[in-house]
């Protein structure tokens, strides 16, 4: 029998996602024998002196690794957080991530950006270079830098003031006086891209006491959608979801090959794409300086899975829809008609790539009502079916 161990907590809505994958691989695999924390798995309760054939885990930092790399088994990493000369590594595209936050920030219509990471991680540093990388592509940079504005706090701090309020720390040793000084010190309105949905929720809560009006004046894009965690931020906040099943089947794939005597060299890295931002209000805006298009866009995408057309976004602004057309196309290169259709295929490939909800039921769900007009339509704009799509993600 193989003896599998999976050393994380699974406190966190990342390392669940990571377990189910690697469950879902063991089950294809009759002489695997899952070791881990908690009552679900046969106990762990010693690493050191545990007698097994291989281990995913969640490497954070140094020390975890030199005890990990002591045990002398072939070692997965799911964490992307710290390098260690021969652990493979199966971990999300964290470079990716940032590059996508910069482009749905871009398509909210900002024009300036700022960075809220975490120090000595990998994975906040890519998400960074991805986000300027993009920006930098668009000439959107900013700062001295030549990036956004950035500010950064060790994983610990951040982490551990995780359900705390801003002012928790009488002593003010976690530094939240600088937080608030450099959300305060942004020049507005301005997008946030924060490295993770904890950054971001504590962002938010910050924001909230120092009166910055979100998404008016300052956007928040996390990562992880940690969905329960960001819908009851007030306001709730968009997150860039994680193949975090995906990371967790292959890692166990990859661990098998090695212990089968082939497989990935020893210090490989396979990186997983991101999936889409699951939006909420915290970037549900359309910033620009033309007020009617700024309020027609915002309305749309919010509203558009409802059903609505050009004539209730008329209903909305005050112009008729001669000038509201052209100042719209001006603005977004596009007509209202396209925007409406446009919002609606965005909601579609969430649905269809995350629920196993009917071709039927997406197309209700998204707005178009007909069957027929949504296979028109997604066709059209992806040039497969939505069924075709669905099967090529899966």
């Amino acid at each position: 029998m193989r003896k599998i161990a999976l050393c994380m907590e699974l406190s966190d809505y990342y390392e669940h996602g990571i377990a189910r994958g690697i469950v879902r691989y063991a089950k294809s695999k009759p002489d695997w024998r899952l070791y881990g924390y908690g009552w679900m798995f046969r106990s762990l309760t010693d690493l050191d002196s545990w007698d097994g054939d291989g281990i995913i885990a969640r490497v954070e930092d140094a020390e975890a690794a030199e005890r990990l790399s002591a045990i002398g088994l072939p070692v997965v990493d799911v964490a992307g957080a710290y390098a260690r000369p021969g652990f493979r590594s199966v971990t999300n595209d964290d470079f990716l991530t940032g590059y996508k936050a910069a482009l749905h920030l871009l398509g909210c219509g900002f024009w300036r950006f700022a960075f809220l990471g975490v120090t000595g991680t990998l994975w906040s540093d890519e998400r960074r270079e991805g986000f300027v990388k993009c920006l930098d592509q668009r000439g959107r940079s900013v700062g001295s830098a030549g990036g956004p504005p950035a500010f950064e706090r060790p994983l610990a701090w951040w982490e551990g003031r995780q359900g705390k309020g801003p002012a928790a720390d009488p002593d003010d040793r976690g530094n939240p006086g600088e937080l608030g000084a450099f959300l305060s010190g942004l020049e507005t309105p301005v997008a946030l891209f924060a490295c993770n949905d904890t950054t971001g929720l504590r962002a938010t809560e910050l924001a909230g006491r120092l009166g910055l009006a979100i998404p008016d004046s300052l956007a928040i894009l996390g990562v992880d959608d940690e969905d329960i965690l960001c819908e009851l931020a007030s306001p709730s906040l968009s997150s860039i979801m994680l193949d975090c099943e995906a990371i967790g089947y292959r890692a166990a794939r990859v661990l098998d090959a090695v212990l089968e005597g082939g497989g990935v060299p020893e210090g490989s890295r396979i990186a997983v794409p991101p999936r889409d931002v699951a939006e909420r209000e915290s970037t549900r805006i359309y910033a620009c300086e033309d007020g009617l298009v700024a309020r027609a866009v915002t309305f749309i995408r919010a509203h558009a899975y409802e059903g609505i057309d050009v004539a209730d976004v008329l209903a909305l602004v005050s112009a008729s829809r001669r000038s509201l057309e052209t100042r719209f196309r001006r603005e977004m290169g596009r007509s209202l008609h396209e925007e409406i259709v446009r919002a609606k295929i965005i909601r579609a490939k969430r649905l269809l790539g995350d629920t196993d909800y009917t071709i039927e039921r997406v197309a209700e769900e998204s707005g178009f009502g007909a069957l027929g007009r949504f296979h028109e339509a997604f066709k059209r704009a992806e040039g497969l079916s939505p069924g075709e799509w669905r099967r090529e993600r899966k």
